[in-house]
């Protein structure tokens, strides 16, 4: 039986486009991707608008923010966009806290780098991550990422979270959401809310 969890995105991604909002995009995936606070820092006077109000359910201060781990172990004091994402998100009272509760104990191949076909499986990330479970039942978990294409990686962590924390709400927050079946964007800025269906295949 496939497992669905809900995400919610702050902006567009465009990879190819040609339009000045896409070269814009790819710009700021870039800054998020390097870890640049100032760029992070931008989103937070805007999801006080109301069209950020959908992503209500996944920043709040009752959340416990958890960054999605990154392709490879990482080592002491390197470059974890996503933590960095959590860590500006919750100083500005976008979340109770930030835990580390999945990290990746053997790596993968980086999905940026795959074919189409080669990006690794849900089960493949699954056997990568371990989940710590020493955390007081949180009752709601927010993953966060920089850039969400397909979801296998965040997919993959919220169904060992569901496993090891199964009464906690667990939902999807990632910066910028990949657009890579349209030839453009016509905005960067643009709240969204989808749902990530995982299957048995991966």
């Amino acid at each position: 039986m496939p497992s669905e969890f809900t995400y919610g995105t702050f902006a567009n991604y465009s990879p190819r486009g040609t339009s000045e909002p896409s070269k814009r995009s790819r710009i700021i995936t870039a800054a998020i991707k390097a870890g640049r606070v100032s760029q992070v820092e931008q989103m937070i006077p805007r999801l006080a608008e109301p069209a950020a109000a959908i992503l209500e359910p996944f920043l709040n201060p009752n959340v416990i923010l958890v960054p999605v781990p990154r392709s490879a172990p990482i080592k002491e004091d390197a470059l974890w966009p996503s933590r960095v994402v959590a860590d500006i998100l919750c100083a500005a009272g976008y979340g109770a806290g930030v835990e580390a509760l999945v990290t990746r104990i053997s790596p993968v191949r980086k999905s940026a780098f795959s074919a189409v076909g080669e990006r690794p499986l849900v089960h493949t990330h699954k056997e990568s991550f371990r989940v710590r479970s020493d955390l007081l039942p949180p009752g709601q978990i927010t993953l966060v990422d920089d850039v969400l294409t397909k979801g296998a990686t965040t997919a993959a962590c919220a169904e060992l979270l569901q496993e090891e924390y199964p009464n906690a709400t667990i939902r999807i927050f990632a910066v910028m959401r990949t657009r890579g079946f349209v030839d453009d964007i016509e905005t960067v800025f643009d709240p969204c809310v989808g749902r990530i269906v995982s299957h048995a295949s991966g």
